[in-house]
């Protein structure tokens, strides 16, 4: 762990994925004092769960989720910028010289901090298990572990999967290629999607290829009303449009219908709560990933729904430390 002093120049980043590094980096060099907050015990975010080999990182060819974690973390450690682990903010107020931030550990201790600007580096989780939470027997499913809900959490389970009949819920990239990893192993891989297909291209055609191989059924304009368990697997029953129904068996489910952004806590925490959202939550920033308060700045995955990858959270936090810097010089 590095070190930091209270004081003007400390910039609290909220968050220790790929952006809130990057950013934090950036700002070392640009000669202020960040300070990343991060919630769990090791940086990388999603990353850190995202077991797939990531081909879009230039200069960094077979690198696994976990991997550019490991890679990204060490450098922090090296560079000796300060990170507090499985911490996270639960209080904010308006200082006169930036902003007071309430910290607690994992132990429920409290700690008393100073920054002078604040980044949300928060990122976006997968959704799924609350947008089923009311259809009859989700729940059932999701707490016998028969549901999946992150994108490449069908990685770990593929032996398991051998032979099987899957159902994937969705209609864009990720279901999709769920259904290309999944299919390689099932016995037959149903793809549920309520309106149409939006994945790319590419993978769009590599699943019309295996529908066209008799490996994967298409359900279009098709949602889940009800899922049942039984000894020997899981029914679920599909309303389709016209009123249609349909009822399918398969032994494992896994969600792919999108993500959400990690702003909702920011609602209880004082002055943070009127910052600038989207309608779906996503925070609003200017061009520099400034928010709509003073010396608060978004970055990464909970900035909007845009192109989500690592080189792009890495630009953002780049982006911001040079408009912090820039925002505190001419304050």
């Amino acid at each position: 762990m590095g070190n930091s002093s209270e004081g003007d120049s400390v910039v609290g980043i909220i968050g220790g994925g790929p952006s809130g590094m990057s950013c934090a980096l950036w700002l070392k060099y640009l000669g202020l004092a960040p300070l990343i907050i991060e919630r769990n015990a090791a940086l990388g975010g999603q990353l850190l769960n995202t077991n797939r080999i990531n081909r879009w990182v230039l200069g960094l060819p077979g690198r696994t989720g976990p991997e550019l974690s490991k890679l990204y973390g060490e450098h922090i450690v090296e560079e000796n910028i300060h990170v507090i682990y499985n911490t996270q903010l639960v209080a904010v107020e308006t200082a006169a010289a930036g902003y007071r931030l309430l910290l607690q550990d994992a132990d429920r201790h409290q700690t008393s901090l100073l920054v002078q600007s604040l980044v949300i580096a928060t990122g976006m989780r997968a959704v799924g298990g609350e947008v089923f939470s009311g259809i009859p027997g989700f729940g059932s499913l999701d707490a016998a572990g028969l549901v999946g809900c992150f994108p490449t959490d069908h990685l770990d389970a593929m032996e398991c999967l051998r032979g099987k009949t899957v159902a994937v819920i969705g209609g864009g990239d990720n279901a999709h290629f769920t259904v290309k990893d999944v299919a390689s192993v099932a016995a037959l891989t149903y793809l549920l999607i309520r309106s149409h297909p939006k994945a790319q291209y590419r993978v769009r055609q590599e699943v019309k290829t295996l529908i066209g191989q008799g490996r994967v059924v298409e359900y279009l304009e098709t949602e889940a009303e009800a899922f049942r368990q039984f000894q020997d697997g899981i029914e679920i029953s599909l309303k389709q449009s016209g009123s249609m129904t349909a009822k399918i068996n398969v032994d494992q489910v896994f969600t792919r219908i999108g993500f959400a952004p990690n702003s909702e806590f920011l609602d209880t925490l004082g002055p943070l709560a009127d910052i600038g959202t989207q309608a779906d939550g996503y925070l609003c920033t200017d061009s520099c990933q400034r928010t709509s308060l003073a010396l608060v700045y978004a970055i990464g995955d909970v900035a909007g729904p845009g192109l989500q990858s690592v080189v792009t959270a890495i630009a953002q936090g780049a982006i911001a430390a040079r408009a912090i810097a820039q925002d505190i010089s001419s304050g």
